[in-house]
Formats: structure tokens, C-alpha cells, sequence
């Protein structure tokens, strides 16, 4: 009888003994590397659990659950390794380690806010991997508003009672004046593209009016015979007709027909003219590319000064000025 209780005892406990030793281990898996394995532990976290099975976890590592979670049985633990990619953003270029899924997670954790119109070079979609080169181009989009002149029209009529080929301002003409806004987009701070978006008028032009004379002189005889005069090589130039030239000369009256622009040392500011072949004339002006024995005819239009081109002309000083620039 007391033979049969402590084998009864002694059963009871082995069976306790096996009942407790399953409670207190569980099954789980574990994900790294990208490859899943079975592992039964007794440990209670989860950086326990990963310790014990010799599954080492650096610092940019990516642990799910978080690795003091406690195990539960049929626990799945993912491992995700940090990769190491570098980001070029903003001027600066990193090297990061991130164990995020995608290039836009690892941008987001790296505090690198993009807005809808930055690109990212691979997509934001992309999945990481070691060695990535990662660009971020900041797109921007401003207003900005300008001023454009507006060129005047040039009304132009006979004169018969004047000298063929001398001008007459009637009346200098005004530029108009637009208000013209335009989206600007920029990519890293380089302009890449604009457009028109509005634009409003500011000042109305008003017409330069000239009179032409046409009566016939005889140029190198008669009225001009024993006058002073010089050979040079003429060249022509209307208001606006390029960047650095505006409608203002340098004695500060209108450029247009009937202006010319000279070398001071050879004719003097200021100096009644007669040109062969072109009229009447004031030296007005001045320019870099007027030396020596240079000329440049004024024209009210662009298109007039370059159907002029450059040719040889007589220049009859009538009187000459006293400014010398």
C-alpha cells in the first residue's frame, strides 16, 4: 500500500514537472536575413528571445515587436537590417543607415519633408538597398511680376517745303508701359521653366510723328561747296535695338531718325550734319563701338537700321557743336 502511494506521489510530479516545463516554453519564429526559423524559448522579451538565438541587432536595426515586448507563444519577431544609402538633398549630401521599407520612409524619419512638387530620384516608392544613391530635387513655384516697354508706332509725313531727307519731330512719341506676372518654377534654385499667367496695362503709348523733307539740294555743290566734310563708315542703330542701347542719347534728347551717334574727338556733340544718302542730322550720341572714324545713323525702327547695314558715307559738318563728351 505505501508502495503503491509513492509511486502515485512520484508519477504526480513528473506529470507536473512535464505540465510546467510546457507552459513555460513557447514556439515562436523568428524573420532576419530574409529567412524564417522556428525557435522554442523560455525567455520573456523579445531581445531575449533574439539573444538566445544569436540573431545580433544593431543600433539602426528594425525589430518587430519592439525588442522589449513580451513572447507569447506562436510569436512571429521580424528583423529588418539597416541598409546604407546615401541622400542628396538641399545642397548637402549624407550617408544614412535606415532599416525603412521604402525611399520615402527613410526620407520621412530623416526629417526630410518633400511637398507634392519635389522629385525623387528613384521614386519615392522605391524599396532600399545597400548602396542606394537617393536625390532630392526641390521644385518651387513663385509669382513674380515685371515691367515691359511697349515700342511706340512712328507716323511719318511729306514735307516739301524742307530740305530732302531732313526730319522734323513733330512730336517725340511715348513708350507704353505693361505690368506682365509670371509663374516661375525652379528646380535646386535653377530657373527651368516660365508662363504668362496675366498682365495689365499700365501706360498707353503715344506716336512719334515726323515730318520728311523733300525738296532736292545739290550736296556736294552749291550749299555745301568749300563746307567741311569727312568719309567714314557709317552703321545704323534704332531705340531698343539691343541690350544697353535705350531711347535717351547722350545730349538727353529722343534717339530716332535724324540722331546720329559719333566719336566727340572726330565730330563734336552738339554738330549740324548733312549726310549723303541719309539727310540732316544731329551728332546726339555716343557709343563703345563709335571710334575713330565711325558714323551710326539713327532710324526710328530696328527694322530700317538693319536694311542700312554698313557702307561708306559723306558727312558735311554744317556747324559744328562745342562738346567734345
Amino acid at each position: 500500500m505505501i508502495s503503491a502511494l509513492i509511486i502515485a506521489v512520484g508519477l504526480s510530479s513528473a506529470a507536473s514537472g512535464a505540465m510546467g516545463y510546457s507552459i513555460l516554453r513557447k514556439d515562436v519564429t523568428i524573420v532576419a536575413a530574409g529567412q524564417a526559423r522556428r525557435h522554442a524559448t523560455f525567455r520573456r522579451t523579445v531581445q531575449d528571445v533574439l539573444a538566445d538565438a544569436g540573431v545580433r541587432v544593431r543600433p539602426d536595426d528594425e525589430v518587430s515587436p519592439a525588442l522589449t515586448a513580451p513572447v507569447r507563444e506562436g510569436l512571429s519577431i521580424v528583423v529588418r537590417p539597416a541598409v546604407s544609402v546615401t541622400v542628396v538633398a538641399d545642397g548637402e549630401t549624407i550617408e544614412v543607415a535606415s532599416a525603412a521599407p521604402t525611399v520615402a520612409e527613410m526620407l520621412a524619419r530623416q526629417g526630410l519633408v518633400l511637398s507634392s512638387w519635389d522629385k525623387v530620384f528613384p521614386s519615392r516608392e522605391t524599396a532600399l538597398s545597400p548602396g542606394l544613391r537617393v536625390r532630392v530635387v526641390r521644385i518651387q513655384h513663385t509669382i513674380l511680376t515685371e515691367q515691359v516697354a511697349i515700342p511706340y508706332q512712328v507716323r511719318s509725313s511729306i514735307d516739301p517745303r524742307t530740305p530732302r531727307g531732313m526730319v522734323r519731330v513733330v512730336s517725340p512719341g511715348r513708350l507704353g508701359l505693361r505690368e506682365q506676372v509670371w509663374r516661375v518654377t525652379t528646380a535646386d534654385g535653377r530657373v527651368t521653366g516660365r508662363s504668362l499667367v496675366g498682365w495689365r496695362l499700365v501706360r498707353g503709348t503715344l506716336d512719334r510723328v515726323v515730318t520728311v523733307g523733300t525738296q532736292t539740294l545739290t550736296a556736294s555743290r552749291g550749299q555745301f561747296a568749300g563746307k567741311e566734310y569727312l568719309d567714314l563708315v557709317a552703321t545704323a542703330y534704332s531705340p531698343f535695338c539691343c541690350k544697353g542701347v535705350d531711347d535717351v542719347t547722350a545730349l538727353g534728347i529722343r534717339a530716332g531718325y535724324g540722331v546720329v551717334a559719333v566719336d566727340p574727338a572726330v565730330i563734336p556733340l552738339g554738330s549740324r550734319l548733312y549726310i549723303e544718302g541719309y539727310g540732316y542730322a544731329i551728332a546726339a550720341d555716343t557709343g563703345s563701338a563709335i571710334k575713330g572714324m565711325r558714323i551710326d545713323l539713327g532710324y526710328d525702327t530696328k527694322g530700317q537700321a538693319l536694311r542700312f547695314g554698313r557702307r561708306p558715307v559723306r558727312v558735311h559738318i554744317i556747324q559744328r557743336g562745342r562738346r567734345r563728351g
